[in-house]
């Protein structure tokens, strides 16, 4: 009896030593990542710390759905056709293709969407896409569209989709441009960690520490020299504007699901769908199957392009909107 008691007394011990150790290991990786927060916060901080106002004083901005939104207006033809970017992206991804289109007779509008580009960041904002296409609906009302073309690039093009899907009398053509909508729609299942700690740390090692981000948006282009000194800055000022850290906490933590597929049926419109042929982010493969799903639809694939064709090839792009718009 009394070397079971010694033995069982050994065995207690010895659970507690590893209870102990595994505590201490827990204690010492959360004091290890506050440390490190702590550090990224300061330096996020400091990062963005540009007024939205210094920007952009003398442009166009439209209060809609408590957000000032940003937006680029060329050209005054009887057709209009709206532009929406993609996730990190602004107006600016159309520059080579906005004065093209509107010489062509077009009324164009490049809008930045909210919490993106020259647009306020709300924080604790709704940021879904959802949100983001009723946007663009109360837009055309406050702009007196009746009825316009509409493409969309990335989440642009999820965007433009969802747009139909609650007001198709409203558009007229839609161009999907690499577009999203056909991978997952559920949110990702890392969505309940991004907490602000760690999209400071994301903020901090993607756009604070700049070779970083130069790398990550070349990997979007089929050449990636073409990302010099001024398209990545070009990219990366919106992300220092004051909050706009804040404003990514709700953007990134995903999306409520909207069924594209369903909308894709019901398409009854034209579509033009354009695609990068080395697209690195959105596999080509979804090109093919938007053009399956969408009755009728003309695919184009652009060639020595990637993840935004109308940057790295705006001359094939513009001529393959202008041949589908006219």
């Amino acid at each position: 009896m009394f070397k079971n008691k010694t033995g069982l007394g050994s065995k207690n011990r010895k659970i507690k030593i590893v209870a102990v150790s595994i505590l201490l290991v827990i204690a010492v990786l959360a004091l290890a990542f506050i440390s490190y927060w702590q550090y990224a916060l300061m330096r996020v901080k400091d990062f963005t710390a540009i007024e939205l106002s210094r920007l952009k004083e003398d442009n166009d901005l439209i209060r809609i759905r408590g957000a000032d939104i940003h937006y680029v207006e060329k050209g005054s033809g009887d057709h209009t056709l709206i532009l929406l970017h993609g996730i990190g992206g602004g107006a600016f991804t159309f520059r080579h293709n906005i004065e093209t289109l509107a010489d062509s007779g077009y009324r164009v509008f490049a809008l930045d969407l909210k919490g993106f580009g020259f647009s306020e960041k709300v924080p604790d904002s709704d940021y879904s896409h959802t949100e983001q296409a009723r946007i663009v609906l109360d837009f055309m009302e406050e702009k007196e569209i009746e009825e316009a073309a509409i493409a969309g690039h990335s989440m642009g093009g999820r965007i433009a989709l969802i747009c139909y899907d609650l007001d198709p009398e409203k558009f007229e053509k839609i161009i999907l441009i690499d577009s999203a909508g056909l991978e997952e729609s559920s949110p990702p299942f890392y969505s309940g960690l991004l907490t602000k700690p760690v999209v400071d740390i994301i903020y901090y090692n993607l756009f604070v520490r700049q070779d970083n981000f130069r790398d990550f948006l070349g990997s979007a282009f089929y050449d990636e020299d073409f990302v010099d000194e001024q398209v990545a800055g070009a990219y990366l000022e919106p992300f220092r504007i004051k909050d706009a850290n804040i404003a990514y906490v709700s953007i990134l933590k995903g999306n409520i699901p909207y069924d594209i597929e369903a909308v894709l049926s019901k398409v009854d419109i034209p579509v033009l769908i354009i695609w990068g042929k080395y697209d690195a982010w959105i596999s080509l493969d979804n090109a093919y199957r938007f053009n399956s799903l969408i009755s009728g639809s003309k695919l184009s694939i652009i060639d020595k392009a990637g993840h935004v064709p109308m940057e790295e090839q705006p001359e094939a792009v513009n001529e393959a909107m202008l041949d589908f718009l006219q």
